[in-house]
């Protein structure tokens, strides 16, 4: 990591220590990243930057282990400079023609996210009720762009222990003066009863369209089902993990035991899941930039869109 950039092991930092939250976030801060590290490399040739954004790629992917979107976004990145790598441009050419790319990229990914919010809205109930788990900008996203095109909703966000991400999703609604209400995560069976429907990110999408997401979200599928509400994830296509293709298992990240107790009694063990997993048979759908697919199509889609072959 002494080889990299200064701004590059900042974004790894910010990310581990989850001043960077959002799966969409995180991976556009890794791509950023990157072109930091390539504009600022000292590389005499192609294969030497290609080095440099390699070993600054794998830090990067490592910083979170369960965000697929990230390790996509650096795959596509590596794999173009790759490609070029092989052409008679020189150093300086690559990193101009690398930095384009991935500003291409970005630009890709808000038009995705745009179009998302789009079919999104069209499941947002008029005069009803959505609830919500931890903050996700993709479902807020939605959210805003319903309240843009005039509809009329409340919402209640679960305040997600236990580093209250649900208190960043309330904030920025009522800034946009969307009526919500926080709740403590065990009032979600009675909220529950009241809401027409679910709404949640998404950090990883499997290859049989089960959903990885912040712990407490399977909780929520659940009673969804219980209380016969529809539960939808919000979820670019390219949130896909490429491991589970294999019969690998997502890795669902364990963290420091003092985010739940900081000074717990002695005796006492802590276990600090990241997230949880909730099968397919409980998804109603995926709001993706492509349409609300069912869960089962989720693999399909992406594997065109990501360029996987079958």
């Amino acid at each position: 990591m002494s080889l990299m950039q200064t701004g590059v092991r900042r974004i790894i930092r910010d990310i581990k220590s989850l001043k960077i939250q959002g799966a969409r976030n995180i991976a556009k801060e890794a791509v950023g990243a990157l072109v930091i590290e390539a504009n600022s490399s000292r590389a005499k040739t192609p294969h030497a930057l290609l080095r440099e954004i390699r070993l600054a790629g794998g830090a990067l992917a490592n910083s979170r282990p369960t965000e697929p979107m990230m390790r996509n976004a650096i795959e596509d990145a590596k794999n173009y400079l790759a490609q070029e790598a092989k052409g008679k441009a020189g150093v300086r050419d690559l990193k101009r023609m690398f930095k384009s790319h991935e500003a291409a990229f970005l630009g890709r990914m808000d038009k995705d996210a745009a179009n998302l919010f789009e079919y999104g809205t069209g499941l947002i109930p008029d005069n009803g009720v959505v609830l919500t788990h931890c903050h996700s900008s993709t479902v807020t996203g939605i959210l805003k762009r319903a309240k843009a095109k005039g509809k009329r909703f409340t919402v209640v966000s679960c305040e997600t222990r236990p580093r209250w991400q649900g208190r960043i999703t309330a904030a920025e609604l009522a800034r946009a003066g969307i009526g919500v209400t926080l709740v403590v995560d065990g009032a979600a069976n009675m909220m529950m009863k009241k809401a027409d429907l679910c709404l949640v990110g998404a950090d990883s999408v499997t290859s049989k369209g089960d959903l990885i997401n912040k712990v407490g979200t399977s909780m929520i599928a659940h009673l969804a089902r219980m209380h016969d509400v529809s539960f939808f994830s919000a979820a670019e296509l390219s949130k896909f993990s490429r491991f589970t293709m294999y019969g690998a298992r997502e890795e669902i990240e364990e963290r420091d035991h003092e985010e739940v107790w900081d000074m717990p009694p002695r005796g006492v063990k802590i276990r600090n899941p990241a997230f949880d997993v909730t099968a397919s048979s409980y998804i109603s759908g995926y709001v993706t930039e492509l349409g609300v697919i069912p869960a089962q199509s989720f693999f399909n889609l992406a594997a065109q869109k990501l360029g996987i072959r079958i």
